[in-house]
C-alpha cells in the first residue's frame, strides 16, 4: 500500500556504520489514515515499516542482518550489485562483532569480579 502523505524526513544514525551506510526515517500516512514510520537505507534500497520510529528502526536493523546472511549464503550467485552490497554489509557486520567482542587488553580480562548485594 503506498503512502498518501509524508512528513519530517530526517537522517538517523545507523549503529556501527562508520559512514558507509546512512538511514532515513520519516512518518507517513496510509490511504486508510493509519500512521506508520518508515526507516530506509538508500545505499541498499532497503526499507522497513513500523508503528513507531523505534519499531521501524529495529526492524531495519534486523533486516540488514538478515540481508547480510542471505547475501553471504548465496555469494557465488550474486551479481555486481549484490557483491557490492555484501562488501558494505561485511564491513558493517565486522564493526558490530568487533565492538561486541571483549578486548584482550581490557584490565578485567580473565578476572572474576565479585558482585555484592547491598547490605542492609
Amino acid at each position: 500500500m503506498k503512502s498518501k502523505q509524508t512528513s519530517g524526513m530526517r537522517e538517523v544514525p545507523l549503529p556501527f556504520s562508520d559512514g558507509l551506510l546512512s538511514a532515513k526515517l520519516w512518518q507517513s500516512q496510509t490511504k486508510d489514515g493509519k500512521e506508520r514510520f518508515v526507516a530506509y537505507v538508500p545505499e541498499l534500497g532497503l526499507s522497513c515499516f513500523g508503528t513507531s520510529d523505534s519499531e521501524a528502526s529495529f526492524r531495519l536493523f534486523s533486516a540488514l542482518i538478515k540481508y547480510f546472511r542471505q547475501l553471504k549464503a548465496h555469494k557465488e550467485k550474486l551479481g555486481e550489485k549484490g557483491l557490492a552490497h555484501l562488501q558494505v554489509l561485511t564491513v558493517w557486520m565486522n564493526a558490530i562483532e568487533e565492538r561486541m567482542t571483549a578486548k584482550q587488553d581490557h584490565p578485567y580480562e580473565g578476572r572474576l569480579i565479585a558482585l555484592r548485594g547491598r547490605s542492609r
